[in-house]
């Protein structure tokens, strides 16, 4: 079992964590630094950030509990923190309620209740909120998000570029706002928002006013959309529209709201580090919250706002740029119209620890930048952390999404969970081309409840392009569930190179437990793959059936190629290797000691690829294969589909693969603590026992989301699938306890 990557600022950025409430430290020696008590009142922080900038020496703001309106993002800069200058934020009253600091603003009433319909309650909009559409998308009342109106989910006759066709009588001839309705349409690994310029009620065609990629009007995207923020939509519990036209807040509620803090966002960005010429920190954030941010929306509306993990937004809660030696340690990242947290471009030696990242737009922790030439990103550490509750607005956000231009970047001992695309996506390179990425780790992460049926192409671990140095270690992935297409464990997309796949267990997952699209010099050893390629369960993103068996439990997807193409050897035009090929014809993998185990009633296969020449160039040796009731015999392995056909284990090894590998039953003892018996056979053939028990977060980090939010995401899936499924669901795992 391969150690923790050494991280080169651990012992630097411990020191400093366990100081920092007591007396800040420079280069390890405590110093006693100025400090700032701020009242939780609007501006306040503002305030003491002025007066920390005009200090000279180590500075320590101390907030009250209580709320810590922004009514303009916080900017930080050198003058703030430097390297003989550090910063630090902490509550005033430790074990009080942390502070807030929020984006958003209430919406105060007096409320006033509708005389035709009971349930229907209007406000006042609060003065703060100017009506841009990126606050007007999200709402939340209490701790509860609140769903903006719209329709159920719908499904189109025909879809362009510019317009689709709906069914029957899905959209309302007309709208009394067609300026603010919108149109959400699914794609495959991602779901676009549209404006809508005209509805041609006699045709039932609605037009966009934002090209729609109509390449995924297929069975990927199930042709699915639905309609949102329109008062004709308003009319299930819990749902609210902001009027522009009348400026009020609408809310369809069984209970009168004026009991409740109902909120709107009205900064997109909270924190901003602005280091882009000169570095910006040391700067420790312990025990803050950070609530209520707005959706970026210009951007999108702009253009398609449908790039893989949203990486079109340019702005999250807390973005930082060139900021050097920022850490969070037991703060919460709550309710936002976005990414939680930004580490940019030219960030360094910084991390998130202990904390809770969760309600959110898109997704949680972000990391280095789209662009392969922006200034480095290094040694930041993600750690300890639950990080759960992801794609509200934008459903293609990750748990963490790790880009370009980074280095020596740790993932380590978190609980990524309930995000409808990807969990941990890490690299931002298509194909074989040069990279700007390396070194990063991502391990003894639990992740579970992905896709949860809403986009396809996906996996608790995604990755893409050349990392050299890499590691995916010690993972534990679990009920992975795509709505079409590829729900798969650990997936090695376009180009993946240099990576090592050791000591991580996948169960439970609609497809494959690996799956690589295509990608060469990658090791896959010492893994666990236990019941995998289930096919669909119900989900709250796709109720459906739509398939029993999805592919195979390991599976290549190289692109086909005749037998006289050789581009490893013989490269020619059309068949070779390089930028400006087809690269997704030159694949491998060594697969070695791997543990792959399906139940009795499995009707599957074990190995499988695209054509039969597929796997020709990957190592397959010292696995243990198994299903209960089937033989080895059967054709299992080498399937291609469609067709399905497969060869015999007999077979398979003739063609050098796997010559020393058994087909027999790895005896797992314990799906707890996934200890092989003793007496397993791949502990013969070098399977080395993987220790599950420190896997997830090692503090106390997931009693900081608590037991509301937890119960609250339970709930919806309840609301969405039934009281009957839910419990089913429990039992099968899809539900954490």
């Amino acid at each position: 079992q391969i150690p923790t990557p050494t991280d080169p600022q651990a012992s630097t950025r411990l020191i400093m964590l366990s100081t920092m409430v007591f007396g800040m430290v420079l280069s390890g020696v405590a110093t006693t630094p100025t400090v700032f008590k701020v009242p939780a009142v609007a501006g306040g922080f503002a305030d003491a950030l002025a007066k920390a900038a005009a200090t000279a020496g180590d500075v320590e703001l101390r907030l009250a509990t209580g709320l810590h309106q922004v009514l303009s993002p916080l900017v930080i800069t050198s003058a703030h923190a430097h390297a003989d200058k550090a910063l630090a934020v902490t509550p005033d009253d430790p074990a009080a309620a942390a502070p807030t600091i929020s984006g958003g603003v209430a919406v105060t009433g007096p409320w006033t209740q509708d005389a035709t319909n009971t349930k229907l309650w209007s406000a006042a909009l609060p003065a703060d909120i100017n009506l841009t559409v990126g606050q007007t998308m999200q709402a939340w009342r209490g701790a509860d998000r609140l769903t903006l109106a719209r329709s159920g989910d719908l499904v189109y006759k025909l879809a362009t570029a510019d317009y689709l066709v709906w069914n029957n009588d899905d959209l309302l001839p007309s709208f009394a706002d067609l300026s603010a309705l919108q149109l959400v349409l699914y794609e495959s690994w991602t779901a676009s928002t549209h404006h809508v310029a005209k509805l041609d009620a006699a045709n039932k065609t609605c037009f966009f006013t934002e090209p729609y990629n109509a390449k995924w009007a297929n069975s990927a995207s199930g042709s699915r959309y639905y309609a949102q923020n329109a008062r004709e939509l308003l009319d299930d519990d819990g749902e609210f529209l902001v009027e522009a036209s009348t400026g009020k807040f609408l809310l369809i509620s069984e209970t009168d709201p004026s009991k409740d803090t109902v909120m709107l966002a009205a900064m997109t960005q909270l924190v901003i580090a602005n280091g882009t010429n000169t570095a910006v920190g040391p700067v420790q954030w312990h025990g803050v919250a950070f609530e209520h941010s707005a959706v970026e929306a210009s951007n999108c509306f702009d253009s398609d706002c449908d790039g893989q993990s949203a990486t079109f937004l340019t702005t999250a809660m807390v973005n930082l740029y060139g900021a050097d030696g920022w850490n969070f340690t037991n703060c919460t990242f709550a309710h936002t119209g976005g990414y939680a947290l930004w580490f940019n471009a030219g960030s360094a030696n910084g991390g998130i620890s202990s904390s809770a990242v969760h309600d959110l737009g898109a997704g949680a922790i972000r990391i280095g930048s789209p662009s392969g030439t922006a200034p480095l990103t290094t040694g930041i550490t993600v750690s300890d952390n639950v990080l759960t509750d992801g794609g509200y607005v934008y459903q293609e956000g990750c748990g963490v999404l790790s880009q370009n231009s980074v280095a020596n970047i740790h993932i380590l001992h978190n609980e990524i969970s309930y995000f409808r695309y990807t969990g941990v996506s890490t690299g931002w390179t298509w194909g074989y081309g040069p990279t700007a990425v390396q070194s990063v780790f991502t391990g003894f992460n639990h992740i579970f409840q992905i896709g949860m049926g809403y986009l396809s192409d996906m996996g608790c671990v995604y990755t893409l392009g050349h990392q050299p140095g890499s590691q995916v270690f010690n993972n534990l992935c679990s009920d992975v569930q795509s709505y079409n297409y590829g729900g798969w464990a650990y997936y090695t997309d376009e180009g993946s190179r240099d990576e090592l796949f050791t000591h991580n267990i996948a169960i439970r997952t609609k497809c494959g437990g690996h799956h690589q699209h295509y990608g060469t010099d990658n090791n896959i050893t010492n893994n666990l793959y236990y019941h995998v390629n289930i096919g669909d369960v119900p989900t709250p993103g796709r109720q459906k059936i739509l398939m029993t068996d999805c592919d195979t439990s390991i599976r290549a997807s190289t692109h086909p190629r005749p037998a006289s193409c050789h581009p490893d050897t013989n490269p020619t035009t059309g068949c070779c290797c390089y930028p400006g090929c087809d690269q997704g014809k030159c694949s491998s993998f060594v697969f070695t000691k791997n543990v792959i185990y399906q139940p009795k009633g499995y009707s599957g296969s074990l190995v499988g690829t695209t054509f039969n020449l597929g796997l020709d160039n990957f190592t397959f040796q010292d696995n243990d294969y198994f299903i209960g009731g089937i033989p080895a015999t059967a054709a299992l392995w080498n399937t291609t589909k469609p067709g399905e056909t497969g060869e015999s284990m007999a077979t398979w090894q003739s063609h050098g693969k796997d010559s020393k590998s058994v087909y027999a039953d790895p005896l797992v003892d314990d799906t707890t603590s996934w200890q092989l018996s003793p007496d397993s056979p791949a502990l013969k053939l070098g399977f080395e026992q993987i220790d599950a028990s420190d896997i997830g977060p090692r503090s106390g980090a997931d009693r900081q989301v608590g037991a509301t939010e937890k119960t609250r995401v339970a709930a919806t899936i309840r609301s969405v699938l039934g009281e009957a499924t839910h419990a089913e669901l429990h039992i099968k795992g899809f539900l954490r306890p």
